[in-house]
């Protein structure tokens, strides 16, 4: 459910720092197509966002530990996964 959303979120970015780019613009790193990719992106949001959020909140209600916060650790496990393929990927296409 959430991967459209994210693939639309992602090229908004994309989109705005290829303009700015072209306008003489600082460019925000994690919006730069150059630098950025879809399970760099969502491990960090995750990481950074949503788990420390959603932890806080669990204080006050303990159900989000399982609805949201064990969701959420299974979900940057899988980016971590689609990282690493990607990178496995990269260095079978860079010539030696």
């Amino acid at each position: 459910v959430s991967e459209p959303w994210v693939d639309c979120l992602l090229e908004e970015y994309f989109n705005q720092s290829d303009r700015e780019k072209v306008e003489g613009l600082p460019v925000a790193p994690f919006m730069d197509r150059d630098k950025v990719t879809k399970p760099t992106a969502q491990i960090g949001f995750i990481k950074f966002v949503l788990i420390p959020m959603f932890e806080t909140v669990s204080k006050v209600f303990d159900q989000i530990d399982e609805v949201m916060v064990q969701p959420l650790r299974k979900s940057k496990d899988r980016y971590e996964v689609m990282k690493s393929v990607e990178e496995a990927q990269k260095q079978k296409e860079t010539p030696t």
